[in-house]
């Protein structure tokens, strides 16, 4: 069994359609896992078209996807839920300053505005666990993935969702930086666990960083910075995971497969271009890929 592990798509198309596209040629030799670990929306034009994809296949389970929540995702509910409950909102809402306008507009487009089938797929997102424990390690620790902070306390299944809510789910999905007022939950990694985590942007080539000293792994790409019009970070690392190592394949916006490395807990190897064209053999030949622009007023959108 293979296992992936991608995060903070973001709504980027073309970057998601390569992955996807390289994962159900592999799916149709080997059995695969993908681990999406949160901020699948916002910000890219494609954000709802994505989820909804990614809904839908995890319904026909042609492989196993598991899907965790971020800040983007909980910001989703966070606003629905208080439209549920008939509270008002403006478009000045904190979701819709971290680019929730790009999912929620989408949704109703496609929906034509139909509540019942725009709430079935926030009921969905709502259901989204917030971390996952892998039987792997790495350095003898075993790899959590979370979107933004390793729990304290990590579950072999975990038990707490995005509709929960809560403090927690908060921490874990939005924490950047030391916090010195919670010393119990004080840290981004965690010295019982190696954490694999996203939500903070790399600003490198190769679209993730090792803080060693945190014992974690960010594997935020900066798709939010691209599909925003910055056009920079177009390098999303797809982290294949092993006992004892990962393995990391670099996708940019152009259906390409960049950079390679394996990595433990102290090594960090270039793959070389022989290995890393056989695994190009795998991606979709047939993608159109779609240029983003940037248009005189601002908006952005594919070229015409």
């Amino acid at each position: 069994m293979r296992k992936f592990i991608v995060s903070d798509l973001h709504g980027d198309g073309n970057v998601y359609n390569s992955i996807m596209g390289y994962l159900d040629n592999i799916s149709k030799k080997e059995e695969i896992e993908l681990y999406i670990n949160g901020d699948l929306i916002d910000r890219g034009i494609d954000s709802a078209s994505m989820l909804l994809d990614i809904k839908r296949r995890i319904e026909d389970n042609k492989f196993k996807i598991v899907y965790l929540g971020g800040n983007h995702e909980l910001l989703m509910y966070q606003i629905y839920d208080k439209r549920r409950k008939g509270i008002y909102i403006n478009n000045f809402n904190n979701w819709y300053e971290n680019g929730g306008w790009s999912t929620d507009y989408a949704l109703e487009d496609i929906f034509d505005y139909n509540k019942d089938k725009i709430l079935e797929v926030v009921d969905f997102v709502s259901d989204l666990k917030i971390y996952h424990k892998f039987d792997e390690k790495i350095n003898k620790k075993n790899i959590v993935l979370v979107h933004a902070a390793c729990p304290v306390e990590v579950k072999d299944v975990c038990d707490l969702r995005i509709k929960d809510n809560n403090d927690l789910v908060d921490y874990y999905v939005w924490a950047r930086e030391i916090d010195p007022w919670m010393p119990f939950r004080c840290r981004i990694g965690n010295d019982k666990y190696f954490s694999i985590i996203g939500h903070t942007p790399n600003a490198n080539k190769y679209g993730y960083e090792y803080h060693r000293d945190s014992n974690y792994l960010n594997i935020d790409g900066g798709c939010s910075r691209y599909v925003s019009g910055e056009f920079l970070c177009d390098h999303v690392p797809l982290v294949e995971v092993f006992d004892g190592y990962l393995r990391i394949l670099t996708f940019n916006n152009n259906n390409e497969i960049i950079y390679g490395h394996y990595f433990d807990s102290s090594h960090n190897i270039l793959i070389n271009d022989e290995e890393l064209d056989y695994d190009r053999g795998y991606l979709n030949k047939k993608l159109k890929v779609r240029k983003l622009v940037r248009y005189e007023d601002d908006i952005i959108g594919y070229e015409e």
